[in-house]
């Protein structure tokens, strides 16, 4: 019987060799994203395309810049399509030397113009006499006895790092040392002394100091005025206790609360407002501390931009996992298809079961077998021929 050939028709596929090629360029790929990364981190540590000063000598996630009169902090935020981010600036030079606070906040830092601004000027403090004993200061109605102007403002300190917790500092005072006022800034949720407390990110909480305020007269009264001022308008409308400016999800507030420690005790504080149904481009806030000697008070500015999701797959990915990974499963896999195998001898083909026979065979087979039952009808009737004419003979 016939066998049948065996005949290699199939494409030849090497598993082995397809895995490592995979895992070489995902490791490849993953380790050569590891080193963009780690270059991004150096160079420009926000992941975006604009060059930042700060970011070629610092090492921090919030970056600063100190001048001798200006003191800037920045942040930008990587979003779809644009970079948002603030500038918060404390400047305490020029003409006057006032401690001013300016609140930048962006919608693509590579433009010159925020879309909200607010500033804060620390301007005097005012000794008055209450003329209508409601506790509150009213220029209109309250005599002005005398006016310290806050503008011999020097910086006394900076840097980073309080109580051993990422944070940022600042502090400015008067030549005298009757005024003083700290800043405080994070990227993250710290925990700091009594006095500062929590600071939350997007926040710069102030720690005011007046230290031996002496009166000019008995029975007088201290307020402290800060200068509000927004190219959007502040809103006073119906607030007693912040200043607030917004355009759309861009917000700035400024808080200030309703107590402060008035010679060593807890004491209530009353804060007049503008009275507007409008916003204003500009406002004077006054705090009055009442008979002051010794106060410390701990307003704060926070502000809010969009929180809209993004991703950067530069930063993002956990590009040195996927590398070790990778590395370890290319490892595996070259070390086991490299392993000695015993080659297998020749194979020797049985016949094939009438089960597995194609069509074709079975028609052959058939053939076959008709023209066997031909010759051997064709070799029995000779056979029969031969001894019917041997038995006829012998007749």
């Amino acid at each position: 019987m016939s066998k049948e050939k065996f005949v290699r028709d199939k494409p030849h596929v090497n598993i082995g060799t397809i895995i490592l090629i995979i895992f070489g360029i995902t490791s490849l790929s993953s380790f050569g994203m590891l080193i963009f990364a780690d270059v991004m981190e150096t160079r420009d540590s926000d992941g975006d395309s604009i060059p930042d000063l700060e970011e070629l000598s610092a090492n921090h996630p919030l970056f600063y810049e100190a001048s001798d009169n200006i003191l800037s902090f920045r942040t930008y935020e990587s979003t779809t399509g644009h970079e948002l981010g603030h500038n918060l600036g404390i400047s305490h030079g020029g003409f006057s030397s006032h401690v001013n606070v300016l609140l930048n906040l962006y919608d693509d830092v590579s433009k010159p113009i925020p879309i909200v601004d607010f500033n804060i000027k620390y301007d005097s403090l005012i000794e008055f006499v209450d003329n209508n004993a409601n506790g509150f200061f009213d220029p209109t109605v309250d005599t002005v006895v005398g006016k310290t102007t806050l503008d011999n403002m020097i910086r006394t300190g900076v840097g980073f790092g309080v109580d051993g917790e990422p944070a940022y500092y600042s502090s400015y005072s008067t030549i005298s040392g009757l005024f003083k006022v700290d800043f405080y800034t994070s990227r993250e949720h710290v925990l700091l002394s009594r006095q500062v407390g929590l600071l939350a990110p997007y926040e710069l909480k102030s720690v005011i100091t007046i230290t031996e305020y002496l009166p000019i007269t008995g029975g007088t009264m201290v307020a402290l005025n800060l200068s509000l001022s927004s190219s959007q308008g502040i809103d006073f409308s119906g607030l007693t206790s912040s200043a607030l400016t917004s355009i759309g999800n861009y917000k700035a507030v400024y808080e200030w609360y309703d107590t402060a420690t008035i010679n060593d005790v807890q004491t209530t504080v009353n804060t007049t407002v503008p009275s507007s149904p409008i916003p204003l481009n500009s406002g004077q806030i006054y705090i009055n501390f009442g008979n002051v000697v010794n106060a410390t008070y701990d307003p704060k500015l926070h502000w809010e931009l969009p929180s809209t999701p993004s991703f950067n797959i530069f930063t993002d990915v956990p590009w040195s996992y996927i590398t070790i990974g990778s590395l370890a499963a290319l490892s595996i896999t070259a070390a086991v298809s490299h392993v000695a195998r015993k080659r297998p001898g020749r194979v020797k083909y049985s016949d094939i079961p009438p089960s597995q026979k194609s069509s074709e065979t079975i028609t052959q087979d058939k053939n076959e077998t008709r023209e066997e039952k031909k010759k051997k009808s064709k070799s029995s009737s000779a056979e029969r021929f031969g001894q019917q004419v041997l038995s006829d003979s012998d007749f």
